[in-house]
């Protein structure tokens, strides 16, 4: 693309590549690679491989983030934040206000080196909340960091009695047992929760240590682990919260789709035509979605189910120039020149007086045999950029 098309594109009020974003992405795909790795090398027994495998994917940042969640949390990066703490629901916590207000109060106070007293805050919590298996995982915590390791597995064992769900109480289980020695007791909890959260490398990494300290023990260890499941189409969770930042924030699809072809899986993109099409499901009236819709499918090659979706931007609203521009490459790409020629007609007359529009329109003048308007389109596009080299070569290029 030329300068002068890249430029003109920034007027039509499209974003440039968003690099940081794209690195990002490159790493959590990199990340899922080595996290594969490091699972089938643990089923192998190649403990000290697999380990290899694992940092390498920490080292990438793969913590077990879902990559819809990964997508929508981008918005903090672009200066969103609000955006992404009211879409996101950051505040969605299950434990009543009170309990997260102790827990905070004595996260406080360990910060600020009381460690006894936030033990103790703990533990009044605690008594006033047996049931709550947070404080227990709390609490367990803030004694492994004073060595009481006893009782922090006793209270790491009462959060996992009261949640059997709760991955990080079981995590944390697994080092004490680490700690007193017993590699085979952590090994047999790191798996369940390797098969909870089968993305998250740290929990590969433990899992691999504390393997091969087994195995060093003379213990016959035998590691069954569960394959990550890496397709979007399948993270319903991080589908929903994502659709949820498209519809307030449609722009954001352009960091995706400015992304270059090939530097990132198709998944990422299928992924994002899902998320789009459950946010129009929601605002079926929205332009913008329509019109993002539509260049997601283009770019996964669908380009009738681009151009019904341009064509559904247009009828919303008469005057959307990016959805009138799209179309008139939309058309061209299917031999539809006519039809292309007037949707950018209309694009210019509803104010996408572009250099890089006038030298599209140039082209299919050409091609439809109507050198002087052709001829004119051209010209045009060199009054609005003078040094439009391609628009140069074409219009000298005309038969006289």
């Amino acid at each position: 693309m030329s300068n002068t098309t890249k430029q003109s594109i920034t007027n039509a009020g499209l974003q440039s590549p968003d690099d940081e974003l794209l690195q990002g992405l490159k790493r959590r795909f990199l990340a899922s690679g080595h996290i594969r790795r490091g699972i089938c090398l643990l089923n192998a027994g190649q403990f000290d491989q697999a380990e290899i495998a694992f940092r390498e994917a920490i080292g990438l940042g793969g913590r077990g983030e879902t990559l819809a969640s990964y997508l929508a949390a981008s918005l903090v990066g672009q200066g969103k934040a609000e955006a992404a703490i009211d879409t996101l629901g950051h505040c969605a916590e299950h434990n009543p206000s009170s309990i997260v207000t102790r827990i905070r109060h004595a996260l406080a106070l360990s910060s600020a080196g009381k460690k006894d007293e936030a033990i103790d805050a703990l533990r009044c919590a605690v008594e006033e909340n047996p049931e709550c298996a947070q404080l227990h995982f709390q609490l367990g915590t803030l004694l492994t960091t004073l060595e009481r390791f006893e009782e922090a597995e006793l209270r790491f064992t009462q959060a996992l009695n009261i949640d059997r769900d709760y991955a990080e109480a079981r995590i944390s289980l697994a080092m004490c047992y680490g700690v007193r020695g017993a590699p085979e007791e952590s090994v047999a909890q790191l798996q369940r929760a390797q098969a909870q959260r089968p993305h998250d490398a740290r929990i590969g990494l433990l899992l691999a240590q504390a393997a091969r300290a087994a195995q060093h023990q003379g213990s016959a260890i035998h590691v069954r682990t569960n394959m990550t499941d890496d397709d979007p189409l399948n993270d319903d969770q991080g589908i929903e919260e994502l659709s949820r930042v498209i519809a307030d924030e449609p722009d954001f699809v352009d960091a995706f789709l400015s992304i270059p072809v090939g530097d990132v899986d198709e998944e990422v993109f299928a992924m994002l035509l899902k998320t789009l099409e459950l946010a129009l499901e929601r605002h079926p009236e929205q332009a913008e979605l329509h019109f993002h819709c539509g260049r997601v499918h283009d770019r996964l090659g669908q380009h009738l189910d681009a151009i019904d979706h341009n064509e559904q931007a247009v009828e919303i609203d008469s005057k959307f120039t990016r959805a009138l521009i799209e179309l008139g490459k939309l058309y061209r790409k299917t031999d539809r020149m006519t039809d292309a020629a007037t949707r950018l007609e209309q694009a210019v007359a509803a104010g996408a007086e572009y250099a890089d529009v006038y030298y599209l329109l140039g082209n299919l003048y050409r091609d439809l045999g109507m050198v002087g308007r052709a001829r004119t389109a051209y010209r045009r596009a060199l009054l609005i950029n003078h040094r439009y080299q391609e628009a140069k070569e074409a219009l000298n290029a005309l038969p006289l």
